[in-house]
């Protein structure tokens, strides 16, 4: 085992009246570059913010009302709003009720299949002048099963293509919309008196039924309501011919205020006593932190530097090696105090090693190498008992060493608090 001891560093002197705390001055020199990296990461995070919300209208899914991006529907919004049509938005079924008024359009597009069977009965009882239904989940074919049935469905073809409008679609899209961009989809026949526009194989692309009050249409294939597909064929005509009928447009896309289930829902899994218990477990380790608190005082500043006697980190720190049974800790401490003083003595120097100053030690004090080997460097305390004998050890070599040199007294210490002085 080798205790190497390095000098010790040298320590920042103050005069009586001068004083280690920083001053503001000092302290903004220090500190302002992590302020300016702070002031920069937040106008950053506001600018990405800003740019993300600047960025809403390119959401990214397909027919969004209010995205520009290609599969987006704000192409048509627009046109609609240039036709003199009252566009309008909702995402409940309150939302809508409170919306609509006389000679509406109403387009539902139920993409996350929020609604079930009764939501969609109220809708079919609105009372609008035109219901436009973009299948998407069971409940809404189930809807509209009395007006259109799927009948297939058809892939995107490799070349562009187009849908004949039919002779029995209204004549008014017959002729402002001869053709309509084939983009793949599903297939609808129309059911009873409905009739089908666009047509598909053996189905169409749309399905319309105005026998009752309020004019029923099914879009089997939207996605000539884009962005990227409007301005094709007869595309845009066709869209503001089933959208823009009316004085007033309604986009609707329900939300999560018409998330509704048969099932129970997670609070009726809560018993009603948990809360109040809850608040009274609050309380009462609220009450406890009072009663068992302890006040310490205002925190008073202290201008630096602090005087400590050396004593005072001494006794701190042998009560902690006493407290965690650091037995060889600390008896290391005091074989690296005596080596160092005894390799001075010997005028061995500073850098030589625990070994080389027990050998010499030995020889000087007149005591067997292994006893010296075993006080100096490796003997391992196993008890209290053991740590005394070894640290009285160490200090009769040193004493035999001096005794021998003729070194009888101790070097003074440096501490000069007179309450330390034995």
């Amino acid at each position: 085992m080798t205790l190497d001891t390095a000098p010790a560093p040298a320590t920042t002197q103050a005069s009586p009246t001068e004083s280690l705390t920083p001053t503001l001055g000092e302290w903004w020199r220090r500190q302002r570059k992590w302020i300016f990296i702070t002031l920069g990461v937040l106008i950053v995070t506001a600018i990405t913010v800003l740019a993300l919300g600047s960025n809403r209208m390119n959401s990214g899914r397909d027919l969004d009302p209010d995205s520009a991006a290609p599969n987006g529907a704000l192409a048509i919004v627009r046109t609609l709003e240039s036709h003199g049509v009252d566009v309008e938005r909702a995402d409940s079924l309150e939302t809508l009720n409170g919306t609509v008024g006389e000679s509406t359009t109403v387009l539902v597009y139920d993409r996350g299949a929020i609604l079930q069977d009764w939501q969609w009965d109220e809708l079919r009882a609105l009372g609008v002048d035109r219901l436009i239904v973009i299948p998407s989940s069971q409940a809404s074919r189930t809807a509209v099963a009395d007006v259109a049935t799927v009948v297939g469905y058809t892939a995107p073809p490799e070349e562009p293509a187009t849908h004949a409008v039919g002779d029995e679609c209204r004549a008014s899209l017959a002729t402002n919309a001869p053709t309509l961009s084939d983009l793949g989809g599903a297939e609808y026949a129309p059911v009873g008196d409905a009739v089908g526009c666009w047509q598909v194989r053996d189905g169409y692309a749309v399905v319309m039924d105005a026998t009752g009050t309020t004019e029923v249409v099914v879009i089997a294939q939207p996605g000539f309501l884009a962005n990227g597909e409007i301005a094709d064929n007869a595309n845009a005509a066709a869209a503001i011919g089933l959208l823009g009928a009316h004085e007033q447009f309604v986009w609707y896309e329900p939300g999560m205020d018409d998330l509704a289930s048969s099932g129970p829902t997670f609070g009726s899994y809560i018993p009603q006593w948990l809360l109040p218990a809850t608040l009274l477990l609050l309380l009462a380790g609220l009450a406890a932190t009072v009663w068992r608190g302890r006040r310490f005082g205002p925190l008073v500043s202290e201008r630096l530097p602090v005087a400590v006697p050396a004593s005072e980190t001494l006794v701190g720190r042998a009560r902690l090696y006493d407290h965690s049974d650091s037995r060889l800790r600390a008896l290391d401490a005091i074989r690296i105090g005596t080596v160092t003083r005894l390799a001075e003595l010997l005028g061995l120097g500073r850098d030589a090693s625990a070994q080389t100053v027990a050998d010499a030690a030995a020889g000087a004090a007149r005591v067997p190498r292994e006893h010296a080997h075993q006080a100096l460097v490796g003997g391992d305390p196993g008890n209290d008992t053991n740590m005394v004998d070894l640290a009285n050890a160490c200090a009769e070599i040193e004493r035999r060493v001096r005794a021998a040199l003729g070194c009888e007294h101790q070097p003074k210490s440096n501490d000069t608090d007179p309450r330390n002085r034995a």
